[in-house]
């Protein structure tokens, strides 16, 4: 098992993560020796802008007792075959959310948030110096500087837990409840949205328009002209109308606009830090809920400062089928997450969070994600695909599925419409 730099990771530092998680120091809980589990493999994970490797560590103690560890790896190396436009923002990822664990998830579960935790983090990106992941790429720092560049996290295992999609309106409801604790646990503190706007997300999000690609915003119309062409036989009545044909001319004049709003400052009201990537695949959910149950968080390599509402807009539309979002259920799954962040914040959660401006914001949520679903997403997206894509849990409902790909659209279609005639 070797670390950033190719040498072997010490041993000493593997017991003290786990003299961590167990908050006892004993030499009991030496750890004698280390190897990747027999049964694991070391699996490379790749979505739209991330690539790392992980796998299940098991380690021998002093005591004869077995333990383990979930280490994940993500190194210059790891992501080598992309331009330096892309690499550099993974590896922003992946700092961030070393930063995360460092510097903010002791606060965050002392307040209440349930999240997976980090005993050992190793951070060598000194390299990409003070530039943050909304900021312009620069120049590629020279093959020795970017060497050992990368972050390696080890994580506690979560047993009696699942990650799966897509999830029935009740699952999502335990996953919405444990993020509208993660936000309550921030609302408005200044102070600590302050710190996250530094070293976190400026704009929490992995779709956050200010640290994606621009040529993705060039790109909606051209691709939903190809995704209008190929889709339309499926639905010829939706396609028929007049604004879903101009989709892609709306989606883009109103996306720097939908963006701006859903950037808030340290000091702005609703103002809270999201998780910014709140897809079903980023959340452990009990195998057997019971009341006292809660969803653990992970994932936290986009966590930044947002509006609540927009991390429920993208789980709803990324993971609940179209039967479980229809004839009312997605308002009651935003309700869901109010009653959960009511019962977080107290008696004054109702005022400081109006359900009035969590529609505006989850509105204005769906869009945002909609800019990058299109933009992105949807840029050879068909049929077939989507077939080959179904039982893919981490990606979204709406690339998995053409029911859920054609109610994504009427959404889309009835938002902008909104909006529209707000703005009129």
């Amino acid at each position: 098992l070797c670390g950033l730099d190719g040498a072997p990771i010490p041993l000493e530092d593997l017991t003290k993560a786990i003299q961590a998680l167990d908050n006892v120091v004993s030499d009991g809980a030496k750890v004698t020796a280390a190897a990747v589990h027999e049964g694991s493999t070391t699996v490379r994970l790749e979505t739209t802008d991330s690539a790392s490797h992980s796998a299940m560590l098991m380690l021998s103690c002093a005591d004869g007792s077995t333990r383990s560890l979930f280490v994940k790896k993500v190194t210059n190396a790891s992501v080598a075959c992309k331009p330096w436009v892309d690499r550099q923002r993974t590896l922003k990822y992946i700092r961030t959310e070393a930063r995360f664990y460092a510097e903010f998830a002791a606060t965050l579960a002392s307040r209440g948030v349930s999240l997976v935790r980090a005993p050992l983090v190793l951070d060598k990106t000194e390299a990409l110096g003070g530039h943050e992941v909304h900021e312009p790429a620069g120049n590629e720092p020279p093959d020795s500087a970017l060497k050992d560049c990368g972050v390696m996290l080890f994580l506690e295992p979560v047993v009696g837990y699942e990650c799966t999609s897509p999830l029935a309106a009740s699952r999502a409801a335990v996953a919405l409840a444990a993020v509208a604790k993660l936000h309550a646990a921030a609302w408005e503190d200044r102070e600590l949205l302050s710190a996250a706007a530094a070293r976190l997300q400026r704009h929490g999000g992995a779709f956050a328009l200010s640290v994606r690609n621009p040529q993705e915003l060039s790109d909606i119309k051209t691709n939903w002209e190809k995704f209008k062409a190929t889709f339309t036989p499926l639905s010829p009545d939706l396609f028929a109308r007049p604004s879903v044909q101009a989709l892609g001319d709306r989606l883009e004049r109103w996306s720097a606009w939908v963006s701006a709003q859903l950037s808030p400052g340290p000091d702005d009201r609703f103002a809270t830090i999201v998780h910014g990537d709140f897809k079903a695949m980023n959340v452990f959910l009990p195998l057997e809920a019971g009341e006292q149950d809660e969803a653990v968080l992970f994932d936290f390599a986009n966590t930044g400062i947002g509006f609540g509402a927009a991390d429920v807009a993208m789980h709803l539309q990324h993971a609940i089928t179209p039967a479980d979002l229809e004839d009312g259920g997605e308002e009651r799954l935003i309700d869901s997450y109010l009653a959960a962040f009511a019962a977080a914040r107290g008696q004054n959660a109702a005022v400081e969070y109006p359900r009035e401006v969590a529609l505006k914001h989850y509105q204005l949520g769906v869009l945002d994600y909609a800019r990058f679903v299109v933009g992105r997403l949807w840029a050879a997206s068909t049929p077939d695909t989507m077939a080959a894509n179904a039982n893919t849990p981490n990606v979204g409902l709406f690339n998995r599925s053409v029911e859920a790909a054609l109610g994504f659209v009427a959404r889309i279609d009835r938002y902008l419409e909104q909006l529209e005639q707000s703005s009129s």
